[in-house]
C-alpha cells in the first residue's frame, strides 16, 4: 500500500472511532558504513528503518501509538485502539497540542542526487584512501582503529486532519579517522571527521593525515603546575561543551525549575563576544530541515545576542504554557519517540580574527583539545564542571608543548560571562553543535601541583 494511501485510511478511521484531531508522522532512514582495517575492508553494512507514529485527541486528552509495519486494514485498528488506551492513562495538565499549519516553510537543498548517485567503488576507494593517508603520515603511527564512511538517507512526513500535508528527505556523507602514535612505549591517539552533503568538499587525504597530525602533536605530554591559566577552547571543543549545557535554553526544563535561566529573559548572561543562534537551516549541514517534528517551520534565532539571553527554546506544548509562540524546536528522536524540545544546529557566532591572532592576544595560557567526562562530570543544573583536558601550553602567543593529565573546574555561566574573544574558525561536532576557538579569561586547572 502506498504510504499516504496508508496514512489517509489512518486518519480517516480515526476521525470515525471519536478522535477530534489526528496526526501521523513517519520517519525513515537508511544507511551504507564501510570501515577498513590494513588497507582492506573491515566491514561492509547497510540498515533501514521506517515506521510512522500517530497521535490524536481523545476525549479531551493525547494518545499516542507507533508501528513499523506500514500496511492493511488491521494495523490500522491496531494503532488506533492502542492510542485510545494510552489516552485513558495520561494524567499530565497540559496536553500535548497538533499544529494545524499555515505556515511557510523555507526552502532547503537537503537532498543531493550527486552524493546519491556516488558508487561504491568510490566510497571504498575514498575509505581505503583515508586510512592509507593516517599511516603513511609518520613511522609513528602504528594503526589507524578506527576508519570508516558512512552515506545516510532520510525522509520525514507528517500529515494531519488539519491539512497539514509536509515531507522532506536529505542526506550526507560522514567519514572519519582515529589513528594511533607510538614512540618510546607512549601511545597517543588523534582523530580527524567530515560530514556534510558535499562528496567534493570530503577530502580524505586531508582527513586521514589530520587525525595522524593530531595524534602525534600529543606525543610527550606532560602535566602543569596547578593553577589560574588563560584558556582557548579549540572550536569543536567548545561545541561539546556548549552542547552538554544545552539543556538550559530548553522551555520545559525552565518551566520544572531545571534551568538557571528561568526569569531571565532579555538579561546579560554573557560576554558582549557571545552570540548564540540555533539555526535549523543553516546550509550544507546535514541536520537542516525546513520543519520540526510537529510541522512548525523552522527558523534561525539568537538564543544570545551580544550576552543578551533572547528566548528559550519552545514546541507548542512550552510555547502555550509560557503564552509565546513555538520557536520550531519540536524534536523526535525516531517515530516510537515522544515529542521532546532540543536545539537543531546551535552555535556560536564565529570572530573576525585567525587562530593565530587568537593565541598571539592570549599571550600565555593553556589550549584545550580534548575533554573528558561532558556527560557525567558536570551540572546541568547549576552550571558546575571538573572536567579531564589534554592540550597544548600557549608560550609568547604560540602553541608549544603538549599538556595532558589536568582537570579544569568552574561553571557554565561564568565562562560564558569571561569569553573575551572569538576565532573566525567555525566547525561543527557529530551533533550539531558549532563553535570558533574562543579564549576564556581563566579557568582553574588542577595539574601536578609541582
Amino acid at each position: 500500500m502506498d504510504i499516504k494511501e496508508f496514512i489517509k485510511k489512518l486518519l480517516d478511521k480515526a476521525l470515525e472511532k471519536g478522535f477530534s484531531d489526528a496526526e501521523v508522522y513517519m520517519s525513515g532512514r537508511s544507511s551504507m558504513g564501510i570501515s577498513t582495517q590494513n588497507g582492506e575492508i573491515d566491514k561492509f553494512e547497510n540498515s533501514s528503518d521506517r515506521g510512522v507514529s500517530f497521535r490524536g485527541t481523545y476525549n479531551g486528552k493525547m494518545g499516542y501509538s507507533y508501528s513499523e509495519l506500514i500496511d492493511g486494514d488491521a494495523i490500522t485498528e491496531l494503532i488506533i485502539e492502542e492510542a485510545i488506551q494510552n489516552s485513558e492513562i495520561l494524567e499530565e495538565e497540559e496536553q500535548d497540542r497538533l499544529y494545524t499549519g499555515g505556515a511557510f516553510y523555507p526552502e532547503i537543498k537537503g537532498f543531493s542526487e550527486g552524493l546519491q548517485n556516488i558508487s561504491v567503488e568510490e566510497k571504498i576507494a575514498a575509505a581505503l584512501c583515508m586510512e592509507k593517508a593516517a599511516k603513511q603520515a609518520s613511522e609513528l603511527i602504528k594503526g589507524v582503529d578506527y576508519n570508516e564512511l558512512e552515506y545516510r538517507q532520510s525522509n520525514t512526513m507528517i500529515i494531519n486532519t488539519y491539512g497539514l500535508d509536509i515531507s522532506y528527505e536529505s542526506n550526507g556523507i560522514i567519514g572519519y579517522a582515529y589513528a594511533r602514535a607510538n614512540k618510546n612505549g607512549e601511545t597517543k591517539t588523534g582523530m580527524e571527521f567530515y560530514f556534510g552533503q558535499e562528496w567534493n568538499g570530503f577530502e580524505p587525504e586531508k582527513i586521514g593525515g589530520t587525525a595522524s597530525k593530531t595524534a602525534l602533536a600529543k606525543l610527550g605530554a606532560k602535566s602543569v603546575v596547578s593553577g589560574k591559566y588563560k584558556i582557548i577552547m579549540q572550536n569543536t571543543v567548545f561545541a561539546d561543551f556548549i552542547g552538554a549545557f544545552s539543556d538550559v535554553f530548553l522551555a520545559d526544563k525552565a518551566q520544572k525549575g531545571l534551568s538557571l535561566l528561568a526569569g531571565k529573559l532579555n538579561e546579560k548572561i554573557a560576554s558582549d563576544v557571545l552570540t548564540l543562534r540555533d539555526d535549523p537551516v543553516y546550509p550544507g549541514s546535514i541536520f537542516a530541515e525546513p520543519f520540526d517534528a510537529e510541522g512548525v517551520a523552522s527558523v534561525n534565532k539568537a538564543v544570545i545576542e551580544n550576552g543578551v539571553f533572547k528566548t528559550f527554546l519552545h514546541n507548542l506544548k512550552t510555547a502555550a504554557k509560557d503564552g509565546v509562540e513555538s520557536t520550531g524546536n519540536a524534536s523526535k528522536a525516531s517515530y516510537k519517540s515522544p515529542v521532546k524540545v532540543a536545539p537543531k544546529i546551535l552555535y556560536a557566532v564565529p570572530g573576525e580574527i585567525s587562530k593565530e591572532d587568537l593565541l598571539e592576544a592570549a599571550g600565555e595560557g593553556i589550549y584545550i583539545t580534548d575533554l573528558a567526562g561532558l556527560h557525567s562530570g558536570t551540572d546541568e543544573i547549576s552550571g558546575d564542571f571538573p572536567l579531564s583536558a589534554e592540550g597544548s601550553l600557549i608560550e609568547g602567543g604560540k602553541l608549544t608543548k603538549p599538556v595532558e593529565q589536568i582537570t579544569i573546574a568552574g561553571n557554565f555561566f561564568d565562562v560564558l560571562k569571561d569569553i573575551e574573544s572569538a576565532a573566525d574558525n567555525l566547525k561543527f561536532n557529530y551533533s550539531g553543535e558549532g563553535a570558533p576557538d574562543v579564549c576564556i579569561k581563566s579557568l582553574s586547572v588542577a595539574g601536578s601541583g609541582e
